[in-house]
């Protein structure tokens, strides 16, 4: 069965926001890719009233090297298009972003790590349905130790799980040490 975290984990603060990064992760996710419903839209849209943010979701998914791709633009979010779709009850439905860029400055997710559980977020798709979840907790990996079984798991009842980067940037490197996973789960409540 997949992980869902009950409580954040402790998050410590990153380093100045400068040169940006893509998420990295150099395994495949160990699961299947789920079988959406034809009825089900993707998401096209994503909104953290806490934060003040809406942004524009487009799909991707996982490279020849085995990471998620993450839209260019700094501003757009992307969806993994081999995951769940919101609506169809069972999966997770993974949503990255940037936290910043070396051209460009801030990215859409620069304050992911700020959200707390209980906050809402909302997800619209393309037929225009509106989905209402609400972050249960957030945990902060190492990329090397980011288990992606667990956080691309489709054997969960559905979950939002938004993914970016995190933790002290290693110019060496060229990015950032650790990947920042807030989990939410559908609200019923605020339908």
């Amino acid at each position: 069965m997949g992980y869902v975290p009950d409580v954040p984990a402790e998050i410590t603060a990153g380093a100045p926001v400068g040169v940006g990064d893509m998420l990295t992760r150099r395994a495949q996710p160990a699961v299947d890719p789920v079988q959406a419903s034809p009825n089900l839209a993707p998401p096209v849209r994503l909104e953290l009233p806490s934060l003040g943010l809406s942004a524009e979701i487009v799909p991707v998914a996982v490279d020849g090297d085995g990471a998620l791709d993450v839209p260019a633009n700094p501003d757009v979010l992307g969806w993994w298009s081999s995951g769940a779709r919101p609506g169809q009850g069972q999966g997770s439905i993974l949503i990255d972003g940037h936290i910043d860029s070396a051209t460009e400055g801030l990215g859409t997710f620069v304050h992911l790590r700020e959200l707390e559980p209980g906050d809402p977020v909302l997800t619209q798709s393309a037929s225009g349905d509106v989905h209402y979840y609400r972050v249960t907790g957030r945990r902060q990996y190492a990329k090397a130790a980011l288990p992606a079984g667990e956080v691309f798991s489709q054997d969960v009842q559905e979950r939002l799980v938004l993914i970016t980067c995190g933790g002290p940037f290693d110019a060496n490197a060229g990015g950032y040490a650790d990947n920042v996973v807030v989990f939410a789960e559908p609200d019923a409540s605020s339908i």
